[in-house]
């Protein structure tokens, strides 16, 4: 009876003890390893792991990339850059304090869990570290730029600024590497918003302006390639036509000359009649006798000419 009670009391602290000794980790997590309260280990690959049942505890972390999202903050800036002017005299001229609205977010991910625990011992914690580090050197590296350069360079300035972070990270050595920063949205003061716009839609229209000027010389230079390829085509076009029409003049010449060389006679009959009303005019009245035809005469033809 004694063994037997033994025997249910034993078998389950055996069972319970075999299952506290061992732990697993999956590919999305690392794990640390307490003693007492005290780490003393971390598991950064997955697999399964053997503990003390009871003495030690097992914390995990989150393997996979993690994100932080800023509050959008308010940063002065050196305002915007004249571009009618050059940057070199826009440098040296006294440029107003623009505030804006920048927002940006972080990639981060847990680099070290060992000394993540030590340091800041939680997600909750390292956001909040996070946010005291990314902030500061965000507003370090965009203070002392132009608005223009931010939105144009956003991506050197901010990797500037990841360098930065990193750098100050290495230096604190708390097992948080931050992979990349981004700005979301970057908006103005509500004061200058208006003159804002004002600005760009000035700067737009000059530049609508001069392509505008620009497109309507390449339409005049167009349009006199045109004009000068239509004269010559036309002046082409005449040149043949006279030629045409000088070959088919002496061609039909030819014609009426070899025609009339068979009867000159009716030649000249036919040039009468036919320069006849043009010399006795509309108001004359010519009257052709037939009382002595064939013998009459009409402007000295020949009788003979009529038969």
């Amino acid at each position: 009876m004694y063994f037997k009670t033994l025997k249910l009391v034993f078998i389950p602290i055996v069972i319970l003890c075999i299952m506290k000794s061992f732990f697993i980790v999956n590919e999305s997590e690392q794990a640390i390893v307490l003693q007492f309260g005290r780490p003393i280990d971390s598991k950064m690959n997955s697999g399964l792991y053997f503990k003390l049942p009871f003495l030690q505890n097992v914390i995990k972390f989150e393997k996979r990339i993690l994100e932080w999202d800023g509050d959008a903050t308010e940063i002065p800036t050196k305002g915007m850059i004249d571009k009618r002017s050059s940057r070199a005299s826009a440098q040296k001229e006294k440029q107003e304090t623009t505030n804006i609205f920048i927002d940006t977010f972080a990639r981060w991910r847990i680099s070290d869990p060992l000394k993540f625990y030590i340091s800041v011992n939680n997600e909750n914690q390292a956001q909040s570290r996070l946010d005291g580090i990314i902030d500061g050197k965000i507003r370090d590296k965009i203070a002392p730029q132009y608005i223009d350069d931010i939105v144009i360079n956003s991506d050197k300035v901010m990797g500037e600024a990841l360098f930065a972070v990193s750098t100050e990270l290495e230096s604190l050595d708390i097992g948080i590497e931050v992979l990349g920063i981004e700005i979301k949205r970057l908006t103005f003061n509500d004061k200058i918003m208006p003159q804002v716009f004002e600005r760009m839609a000035s700067e737009q229209e000059a530049e609508a302006a001069k392509f505008e000027g620009q497109g309507k010389a390449k339409r005049s230079e167009i349009l006199g390639i045109i004009d000068r390829e239509v004269d010559m085509i036309i002046s082409t076009a005449n040149k043949e036509a006279k030629l045409i029409e000088g070959t088919a003049d002496s061609t039909a010449a030819a014609k009426y000359a070899f025609a009339y060389q068979d009867d000159p006679d009716f030649y000249e009959l036919w040039k009468t009649f036919d320069v006849l009303p043009s010399a006795i005019g509309s108001k004359s009245v010519f009257w052709l006798s037939t009382q002595n035809y064939p013998n009459s005469n009409i402007f000295g033809i020949r009788p003979d000419a009529l038969k």
